[in-house]
Formats: C-alpha cells, structure tokens, sequence
C-alpha cells in the first residue's frame, strides 16, 4: 500500500523547517514541519515567504527516518513562448523581464520570471505598449530549450 504523499516549505535563510504559519516560525527538525496534503499548498505557503528564501519541498522516507526534496520550480516561460526584454536607456547595460503587463507594469532582472507568451501577437502588443514611453525599449524574441550536452559520434553524452 502507497502511502500519501507530503509537502513541506524549508528556508535556507531561517535554517530550517515551517513550523508555525502566523507568524512564521520555523525548526531545524523536519518531523515539527508542517505538512501539506498538495504540492499547490506547499508552493502557496512557500510563495508567501519569499523574504525568507522558502521552498516548497516532498517530504520522503529513507530507512526510518524523514528527508526533504525540492520541488522543480515552475517553468513560467517554457521553451517556444516568448518573452518581452526591456532595456532602460539610462542605464543601457541591464536587460530586465516582462513579468506583468498592463498600467502598472512590473518587470524583474531574473530570466525565470519573466512571462511567456504563447502568441507572437500578444508578445508584440506588449513590446508596443512599453515602447509607447520614451525611457523603455523592448523586443520580443522566442524562448529556446537550453541544450546541456551533445552526444558524440557513439551516442553517449
């Protein structure tokens, strides 16, 4: 018989395990964790305490006792979207991250934040709406899978 799955949220800064949710308290001991039924809890929890660097993790057994693993992070721009880059023109060297459009627009430095768009077409009315300023230049352009290794001739990589 399969038992449940559980989810728990670690924070690398607090050092440990989500104990206590209002506030947020927290325990090196993984068996005090909080633990959630679904992964979407976990993550939700985890969101909720970003200041505190949390992830949402699968709480899984080994021999008799308790381990965390991380759970992959959600892939917001996947290969074949596209994504909107922006560049202030007084400071020309940085590339920020569409992350938000409309009036109140919201931008990030990361390239996992940005957001993908599934349409070419609605990529470039949000490159049109940025550049309607005059401080903001922005460009869509198509996101590729990242290729880690190429095999050799035998096929091994």
């Amino acid at each position: 018989m399969k038992e449940c799955e559980r989810f728990a949220v670690y924070s690398d800064f607090r050092e440990g395990y989500l104990i206590g949710v209002g506030p947020s308290l927290w325990h090196y001991d993984i068996g005090c964790a909080i633990q959630f039924e679904t992964e979407q809890l976990a993550r939700a929890a985890a969101a909720r305490r970003q200041s505190d660097l949390a992830v949402a993790g699968r709480i899984i057994k080994i021999d008799a006792g308790l381990d965390f693993e991380p759970l992959a992070k959600i892939d917001l721009a996947p290969p074949g979207t596209w994504i909107v880059t922006i560049t202030d023109n007084a400071t020309p060297g940085r590339v920020f991250y569409l992350v938000k459009g409309g009036h109140v627009m919201k931008m990030s430095t990361s390239p996992d934040d940005a957001k993908g768009y599934r349409f070419e077409r609605d990529a470039r009315k949000a490159v049109d709406a940025v550049n309607a300023g005059s401080r903001l230049s922005a460009q869509a352009r198509q996101q590729t899978a990242q290729v880690l290794s190429f095999p050799d001739e035998r096929g091994v990589t």
